[in-house]
């Protein structure tokens, strides 16, 4: 039987994965979204800072503002998905600058709809660190962060749901994300999910009970919870909420 050999890795990928990681949790912590421009794709992370009580056991003064995001995603450089990059894996395009103000958008649509008097979310009750990366780093290192820290929106409420859907796909059911914080015009005219509002903020409490700040140093456990995350988020469909 011939000698089972292991696979050329000049560099240990989860090290190397640690690394960006690491170096994403030592920016410093901003508004969402950043006020200045900039350009470049890469690795963002979303904390919650505010008083909404779904959310308290992950927010001041429970834990440290920027000690457990609530999400965390990647934007890719054009042409990323389809291997079109070829050995360029930069881009002086601010995708990274767009999709975090098109989370901000999706946030401040759920703030306008809050009745008067009522606690919702607010924009000014979130921040975020990001690190502009080459594309070939940023899988390992979001992989590692959801495995580290298991983010409520990423594992539990689909990220940020789906963007206002193209033609011929108007029957795609509501996001989890717009079930428990309405407010998107183009969502309303979705079938509404399955799962209800109260039964998602039930689940939202019970997975954010369990959640600790983790070992960095420790190999998380990549289950396929955490693949299911990790996949790609659509384009946004074109100039959504004045987001541009």
């Amino acid at each position: 039987m011939a000698e089972r050999r292991q696979p050329y890795n000049p560099l240990d990928r989860v090290e190397l994965g640690k690394s960006v990681e690491r170096a994403l949790l030592a920016e410093d912590l901003g508004p969402l979204p950043p006020e200045d421009k900039f350009p470049g794709a890469g690795l963002y992370a979303i904390y919650y800072t505010g008083s909404l009580d779904l959310y308290r056991s992950i927010a001041p003064p429970a834990r440290p503002a920027g000690e457990i995001p609530i999400y965390v995603g990647k934007a890719s450089a054009p042409g990323a998905r389809q291997g079109a990059l070829g050995l360029e894996t930069t881009t002086n395009e601010p995708v990274l600058l767009k999709r975090l103000r098109e989370h901000a958008a999706s946030i401040r649509a759920a703030q306008r709809a809050t009745p008067a008097g009522a606690r919702g979310l607010r924009i000014e009750d979130f921040q975020c660190r990001y690190l502009v990366a080459d594309d070939i780093w940023v899988p390992l290192a979001e992989a590692l962060l959801i495995g580290h820290y298991r983010p409520v929106w990423n594992l539990l409420v689909d990220g940020f749901g789906n963007h206002a859907p193209g033609k011929g796909r108007e029957e795609q059911a509501r996001s989890l994300w717009d079930t428990l914080h309405p407010g998107r015009k183009w969502a309303y005219k979705l079938p509404p999910n399955a799962v209800s509002g109260a039964e998602l903020r039930g689940r939202v409490i019970f997975h954010l009970s369990r959640v600790s700040s983790p070992n960095l140093d420790a190999v998380p456990v990549i289950d396929d919870q955490v693949q299911m995350a990790m996949v790609d988020e659509e384009e946004p469909a074109a100039d959504q909420d004045g987001l541009f």
